[in-house]
């Protein structure tokens, strides 16, 4: 059974790192559990915008990352449907942050998601409430 989650879960993980976009980032999936994922990310100059710290919408994609990575977790192609986003603090270059989803429920269509983002001091960063609808598709996993 042990087995089995592990190549799940290394299957989820294969799926996701599909995502070009994060990718192109750099943002990296660190684990996934079922309704859960980490993913980090180093700040770097092309992440900053006009004053300096870190873009909004690079917090959003990693935050993002680890909502779809949690979401998708279950076996099932799921996509967000709706968001809440709150920034609390900036970043700078050369910080590292991390983003851990973590399922707040899941029926059969619709599941939510909280994740924060914080640093490598464990400050909150970004937190991002997310609402995702489950396809009946199956996650295409290879054995």
């Amino acid at each position: 059974m042990e087995s089995e989650l592990r190549q799940h879960c290394m299957g989820i993980k294969e799926f996701i790192s599909k995502d070009r976009f994060a990718n192109f980032i750099g943002a990296e999936l660190l684990e996934v559990a079922d309704g859960a994922a980490t993913t980090k990310l180093t700040i770097k100059e092309h992440h900053l915008n006009g004053v300096d710290i870190t873009q909004g919408g690079v917090l959003f994609t990693l935050a993002d990352l680890a909502f779809a990575a949690a979401a998708n977790s279950r076996g099932k192609v799921a996509v967000m449907l709706t968001s809440s986003a709150s920034f609390i603090k900036a970043t700078v270059c050369g910080e590292t942050i991390y983003a851990k989803a973590s399922e707040i429920s899941l029926h059969k269509r619709i599941a939510t998601y909280h994740v924060e983002v914080t640093n490598a001091k464990d400050e909150l960063i970004f937190t991002l409430e997310g609402t995702a609808y489950r396809k009946e598709i199956d996650i295409p996993l290879d054995k």
